[in-house]
């Protein structure tokens, strides 16, 4: 009767969440008629391609009939998919046009939006990595853990940054059975590879994993490697509030590569810190490849819910990163910080743009 009741009060508390985040969402983007300040950007899992082809940045986020409804130029109504918005300073941004509609007959959700969406380049074309999910279709139950739906992450292929972006396959990229989120591009000695998370809620403690693709990145090959166990990070949190229950487990959220001007391989990633606030932390590949083995920092470089980062240049040269502020909608926002390349590692400097 508790785990019952404390599921219905979370079910409502999700629901005014939603309501204040459309309200929200409206209010910013219906004020801004033409351009939108970065200071208004809600854009959650935020990753800035910065397009040499075109001297414009474009950041990338989910739509759905519950999300944006009716400000997104091209949006079918009823559909989700995802949007991008362009600039040319960092500073303002265009409004959102549709760069991904979920098609018809798809395996996963058409009405919900896609999560954690990036653009790379890559030898001429543009691939989005994003994850789908299928809500009502169960993949697995396990006792002790929450039910496991259908959760899995996809690579897109198009000419333009601004799409319209075609999936390679009405299936996932990331391997039968798992339940996957975040992936994203990593490009090393000619192998394409992509790097994604094994979801806390189907292991307990949550992996980052790498799996190489084909030239083209149409297919995965060969079985996935571990790199990282947020079980073993010092920092992160080891329960998680999953829909009005606790659970024992450790997020991984957000992998991102950086090489260092001294040839080392960084990676970021996100968790929950132990003060229940969303964090960025460091490892680095001892062998400076990407298969590692991978030794992670103690403490955050980031913190006090800040996180899911990614690192660019942008076109004055300055090394940046990205992430967002505030975990939880309506609130999110996205911040850029410069960084500095130490060589060893990186290092955090004072923020330049984004809501405080």
């Amino acid at each position: 009767m508790k785990t019952t009741i404390l599921n219905l009060l979370f079910f409502s508390l999700v629901s005014i969440v939603s309501q204040a985040q459309i309200q929200d969402e409206l209010e910013v983007y219906s004020k801004n008629k033409d351009s939108i300040s970065i200071d208004d950007l809600i854009v959650h899992d935020p990753c800035i391609l910065a397009d040499k082809n075109s001297k414009s940045y474009f950041i990338y986020e989910k739509f759905a009939p519950d999300r944006f409804p009716g400000l997104v130029e091209g949006a079918p109504e009823g559909k989700a998919g995802v949007f991008y918005q362009e600039s040319k300073d960092l500073k303002m941004w265009s409004r959102p046009k549709a760069a991904f509609v979920i098609p018809d007959d798809f395996w996963a959700d058409d009405d919900s939006g896609p999560w954690a969406p990036e653009v790379h380049c890559h030898k001429g074309k543009y691939y989005m990595f994003t994850t789908f999910n299928a809500w009502n279709k169960i993949m697995d139950t396990r006792e002790g853990r929450p039910p496991l739906t259908w959760r899995a992450s996809q690579i897109l292929v198009a000419d333009s940054p601004k799409g319209p972006f075609i999936p390679f396959e009405n299936k996932p990229a990331t391997p039968e059975g798992e339940m996957t989120l975040d992936a994203t591009f990593y490009f090393e000695d000619g192998q394409p590879w992509m790097i994604y998370c094994h979801e806390w809620v189907q292991l307990g403690n949550g992996l980052i994993k790498a799996i190489k693709l084909s030239e083209d990145l149409s297919k995965t090959i060969g079985d996935p490697i571990v790199l990282l166990d947020a079980g073993d990070a010092k920092w992160a949190k080891k329960n998680i509030n999953y829909k009005g229950t606790l659970y024992p487990g450790a997020v991984t959220d957000g992998a991102y590569f950086y090489r260092t001007k001294a040839g080392k391989l960084v990676m970021i990633w996100s968790s929950w810190s132990e003060n229940n606030l969303y964090a960025t932390a460091t490892a680095i590949s001892e062998s400076d490849k990407i298969t590692g083995p991978w030794k992670m920092d103690d403490t955050p470089i980031l913190w006090d819910d800040r996180g899911h980062g990614m690192i660019f240049e942008d076109f004055q040269g300055r090394l940046l990163l990205c992430v967002h502020r505030y975990f939880h909608y309506p609130k999110t926002r996205v911040q850029l910080y410069e960084l500095e390349d130490i060589g060893e590692t990186i290092k955090v400097k004072k923020q330049i743009l984004g809501s405080e």
